[in-house]
């Protein structure tokens, strides 16, 4: 349970993304303590964000050393340390307890033309129901010219759904809001379990410069025994960005090859991209990596 509120993608408009469309790319920017810390972290919410169920468990997490969240899945991923107040800190988690619950689709149609008399107005709907149709009303988006307009996923623990008259059973067709009727279809009705999850807080480093240290002690490598062009490559790269056109490009290869070497030291490292803290001419980078077209080979 990244939210109880899960926007359906198949019913949001599809966004088509542009890019680069080179077969690699490597970027490395000098950086000092502060920079590499600051790479390396996340920052924690700050005390005045909106009371998002995650933001809360991660500063009640920091603040107090423990906090509990309920989901299906674990909504924090403990990777890199949350940077708070100066100090950084590691989260990670336990499975403490699981219950069941009912999980549910919620959709609305804006425009419908015809809409049921059996209908409730949004004010008289149990809290549980507001909560799980939040994000849907007021409408916020272009309704379609037909059909359901937007979705969102809720789930339910046994209790909520005894207060809900949507769940299990769909008692009402049509939710009133501001005096206009929009038809609501409950769909995908479906078991799920939901884990309590305990998050611990410990810390990782007090300051930046002593994160800093622990970086390079664990991850720095010195880029070294280049030939004339992958120099090339790590010369652009330290100006901006080296893109690679094809896996034809051989100096890349080597470069890549070199960082490939070091998979043990990466900060962060996913099957097509990672990062890196490099010492290369005297300078310490942070490197990023991205090889998607170059994975064939490793």
């Amino acid at each position: 349970m990244r939210r109880h509120h899960l926007v359906l993608a198949a019913l949001l408009p599809l966004v088509l993304l542009t890019g680069c469309s080179a077969a690699g790319s490597i970027s490395m920017d000098p950086v000092s303590n502060a920079d590499l810390a600051d790479h390396a972290s996340r920052d924690a919410p700050p005390g005045d964000a909106e009371p998002d169920p995650e933001a809360r468990l991660i500063r009640d997490a920091i603040r107090n050393g423990s906090a509990t969240i309920e989901g299906r899945s674990a909504p924090v991923e403990a990777d890199l340390p949350f940077a708070y107040r100066g100090s950084y800190y590691d989260l990670s988690w336990t499975a403490a307890g699981e219950r069941e619950a009912t999980s549910v689709d919620l959709e609305v149609d804006y425009n419908a033309s015809n809409v049921s008399a059996n209908r409730i107005a949004y004010d008289d709907l149990p809290e549980v129901d507001r909560r799980a149709l939040d994000t849907l009303f007021p409408p916020r988006h272009d309704p379609r010219a037909d059909g359901y307009d937007l979705g969102v996923g809720a789930t339910y623990t046994d209790a909520e759904a005894n207060r809900s008259v949507l769940v299990p059973t769909q008692e009402y067709d049509a939710v009133v809001y501001d005096g206009d009727a929009y038809p609501i279809r409950v769909s995908d009705v479906r078991p799920v379990t939901l884990t309590t999850y305990r998050y611990t807080s410990t810390v990782v480093a007090n300051d930046s410069d002593d994160y800093a240290r622990q970086l390079k002690d664990e991850h720095l490598f010195t880029l070294g025994d280049l030939n004339e062009s992958e120099r090339a490559v790590v010369s652009e790269a330290t100006n901006g960005s080296y893109y690679a056109e094809s896996t034809d490009d051989s100096a890349f290869r080597g470069v890549l090859e070199r960082f490939r070497a070091h998979d043990d030291d990466a900060v962060e490292y996913e099957e097509t991209r990672g990062s890196w803290v490099v010492r290369y001419n005297g300078t310490v980078y942070w490197a990023d990596l991205s090889y998607a077209q170059f994975t064939d080979e490793y």
